[in-house]
């Protein structure tokens, strides 16, 4: 039965991708930050506007703050999870090369 080796691991490819992928994951967390203050300040003025009828503009900003907002969270952390999961592959490989 012939196996086959896997070809030797580029640390300096391993390297660049998890450059990238750390670029991704601060983008990723910078989106859920700006998503997270959007939805406080939707919440807030949700306050501000009471019970007063809302034009379409406002329902939709509120909406899209407040309702959508657990979805496009959790999206994003599981984008942050996959990431970081990533990343952790990458150290082991390099890791594993250095010793």
């Amino acid at each position: 039965m012939n196996l086959v080796q896997p070809e030797p691991i580029d640390t300096e490819i391993v390297r660049d991708i998890a450059a990238d992928m750390r670029g991704e994951l601060d983008r990723i967390q910078e989106q859920m930050a700006e998503l997270t203050l959007e939805h406080r300040r939707a919440q807030t003025l949700k306050q501000i506007f009471g019970l007063d009828p809302l034009t379409r503009d406002r329902f939709n900003h509120l909406h899209a703050n407040i309702d959508q907002y657990p979805g496009k969270m959790a999206e994003l952390q599981e984008e942050e999870r996959l990431l970081t999961r990533w990343l952790d592959r990458c150290r082991d490989l390099l890791e594993r090369k250095a010793a």
